[in-house]
């Protein structure tokens, strides 16, 4: 059954996996769910860990209390775990180095690598945030892989432009631009403009810490 939100489009797919910076999947879930879009979220068992090392709080539990329906990663029976239930995509974010491995070898024994594998062979849409820093020869080969199969690569890089001061500033950058490429309208950052610029605070980077 093709379950659509009231806006009539199909639901989206949000995978939150075990890289530091749940942070940026906690976040999108929020806006998502402010915002009155139609999705689900897919946690890894690393997604759990992160978040109680990193958040110190139940990520299921964090994102269950808001109303969102959680599947767990070894939940191989979910809906959209085939292809003939219709979704608008998936989002991973963030996007540990072994789920774009996972994802760029064609694996599908977890729920998130099944549902990669569905999306780009239907040419849905799928968008990898990545996190991690610096990628070697292998990280950027499966990166490639990926692209080359129609998914989108989109590291944590913000941009400054928008006159950032705060955590949460360089967070809502990120998932703004990842809504951006998923193609999700919203106005979570300031768009560059000649006209909206933003002194910078040079004063702070050159205080020692």
């Amino acid at each position: 059954m093709d379950e659509k939100s009231g806006t009539g489009q199909r639901p989206l797919v949000i995978a939150i996996s075990g890289a530091s910076g749940i942070q940026y999947g906690l976040r999108a879930v929020y806006l998502l769910k402010e915002m009155g879009e139609n999705f689900s979220v897919i946690i890894t068992e690393g997604a759990k860990k992160v978040t109680k090392s990193e958040c110190s709080v139940d990520l299921r539990e964090e994102i269950e209390k808001i109303s969102v329906k959680v599947f767990e990663d070894s939940e191989l029976d979910a809906p959209f775990s085939s292809s003939s239930y219709l979704i608008r995509g998936m989002i991973v974010i963030p996007c540990s180095l072994d789920v774009l491995a996972m994802i760029a070898s064609g694996i599908t024994s977890t729920l998130v690598g099944r549902v990669a594998a569905n999306v780009l062979r239907m040419r849905w849409r799928l968008v990898l945030v990545l996190r991690e820093t610096p990628l070697g020869v292998i990280e950027l080969s499966n990166a490639l892989k990926v692209a080359k199969a129609g998914g989108i690569i989109l590291p944590t890089s913000p941009g400054f432009y928008s006159g950032m001061r705060t955590v949460r500033d360089v967070i809502d950058f990120v998932v703004g631009k990842t809504f951006d490429a998923f193609g999700i309208e919203h106005s979570i950052y300031k768009r560059w403009s000649k006209y909206n610029q933003h002194p910078c605070d040079l004063a702070s980077l050159t205080e020692s810490s």
